[in-house]
């Protein structure tokens, strides 16, 4: 782990400019989308036991439509260190939408999910669902969150859980809105990152 390293061996990463970050960040991230597709053909039928998969257009895979096609991009404005503000992009697909009300960016949410680099390794997942306050957790990951909706929820005889109808995604954000300058575990400074989504469950959180 990062924690075991020796001292000597820690690079030490200059700050770098915001701006500029977001500029590089929104090039890295428009040719990751522009080069790769997920396999939206499979949720094509209406059981909720696709997962999302991403892979590269190339070969037999040349006629798919890219991601960059499929997203919706928004900026989010995020207040630097001098009081200025700087555009950040954030992409959001939607595989399936889901069926109950979207949750607010303060609301606490029911949720598998993948954390992945840009080269598709995985630095996070969680396929048992876990809950996130989304007051806690990375911008993007809060400012992503309300284009899904949750699904239905019901239990069978022995109790067990299932759910239904709810909304699975991504969310591809710049470091900016994630953890910038700051390594995490295997998450390298100034990364932007992917999260792949399945959101059952929706609290609405009171917090005034």
């Amino acid at each position: 782990t990062s924690s075991c390293k020796k001292e000597e061996e820690v690079e030490l990463i200059p700050p770098r400019d915001v701006g500029e970050q977001a500029i590089q960040d929104e090039q890295s991230l428009e040719d990751f989308l522009s080069n790769h597709f997920y396999n939206y053909e499979e949720f094509k039928n209406l059981d909720n036991q696709t997962k999302i998969l991403f892979d590269t257009i190339s070969g037999v895979n040349s006629d798919k439509i890219p991601l960059i096609d499929q997203v919706i991009k928004s900026t989010i404005s995020v207040k630097t260190s001098d009081e200025s503000f700087v555009s950040h992009p954030i992409y959001t697909l939607v595989a399936r939408e889901g069926t109950g009300q979207s949750p607010s960016s303060v609301d606490s949410t029911y949720v598998s999910y993948e954390g992945l680099l840009l080269n598709k390794s995985s630095f996070d997942r969680s396929l048992t669902p876990i809950w996130f306050d989304l007051t806690s957790v990375v911008r993007g990951f809060r400012e992503g969150m309300p284009a899904l909706k949750p699904g239905d929820f019901s239990v069978d005889e022995n109790n067990v859980p299932i759910f239904s109808n709810f909304g699975q995604g991504a969310i591809f954000m710049p470091s900016g809105l994630a953890y910038f300058g700051n390594a995490t575990g295997s998450i390298p400074a100034y990364s932007p990152i992917i999260f792949k989504l399945d959101l059952f469950l929706v609290k609405q959180t009171d917090h005034d």
